[in-house]
């Protein structure tokens, strides 16, 4: 569950590679009314005037647990460590999870506010581990509901830690949303382009040389071109479908 970033050679292109999206089978005016299951920290509301949708999402942000660090799996940051790399996945979400889409044959702006609430998305937030223990204890990994994610700040995550960090963070954030809405293994198995495990595909499609790059898919490298880490930042986003699937799952203001 990984950042889908990670890419290798593959002589497959597009994005056709990807699974059938399955919020395409859900209207949009049951998109709009809302799931008769929503999450429990997510609200949208409808400004019907100036056609924004607004979505707060509930963030509980927590620090590795003392037989964690004892254990080698991460080491807890300090507090003003610990509220940058807050702000910085706040950012990553409001940034990557909101966009324009449609609805009905009509354009909407969904803008995505992360807050804190003690009610939130538990997400614990660590510096990595002992090296000898690999992926364990850097690899940023998201299984909620069934157990507590953990967002690493690497500071030799590329030429830019903090833009990949924030990316990492809106993209974990979406693994529970997409569980809940289709399941563990639609979430976990990146839309079919890698197992459950996050290994991904041959199939899986190349990362495309122009427009969107989606949060949630992993790619393989594109093989006609090289693809820089600014292009990356500056296209990646929350697909439309990923985005109608947080919409249909928010719950609703009373």
């Amino acid at each position: 569950m990984a950042h889908h970033s990670r890419t290798g050679k593959s002589k497959h292109t597009g994005t056709e590679h990807a699974a059938f999206h399955p919020i395409c089978a859900i209207s949009d005016e049951q998109i709009r009314n809302g799931s008769k299951r929503p999450l429990a920290y997510a609200t949208a509301s409808m400004d019907d005037g100036h056609k924004i949708i607004h979505i707060r999402l509930r963030m509980n942000y927590g620090k590795p647990s003392l037989v964690t660090c004892l254990a080698g799996l991460a080491k807890k940051p300090g507090d003003a460590q610990f509220e940058y790399y807050a702000r910085l996945a706040d950012e990553g979400i409001a940034k990557y999870w909101s966009r324009t889409i449609t609805l009905n044959g009509e354009e909407w702006h969904v803008r995505v506010e992360p807050e804190r609430s003690a009610q939130g998305m538990p997400l614990t937030l660590a510096n990595p581990g002992k090296p000898l223990l690999g992926n364990l204890s850097k690899r940023s990994r998201n299984p909620h509901p069934f157990f507590t994610g953990t967002l690493y700040y690497d500071e030799n995550e590329g030429p830019d830690p903090d833009r990949s960090y924030a990316m990492t963070a809106a993209h974990e954030v979406g693994h529970p949303l997409l569980t809940h809405a289709f399941g563990a293994i639609w979430s976990w198995g990146h839309a079919g382009t890698s197992s459950i495990l996050g290994k991904r595909y041959d199939s899986a499609p190349e990362c495309p040389a122009q427009g969107e790059i989606s949060l949630m898919l992993y790619y393989n490298s594109n093989t006609s071109c090289i693809i820089d880490g600014d292009s990356v930042f500056k296209r990646c986003i929350a697909s439309e479908n990923d985005v109608k699937t947080l919409i249909h799952i928010s719950g609703r203001c009373k």
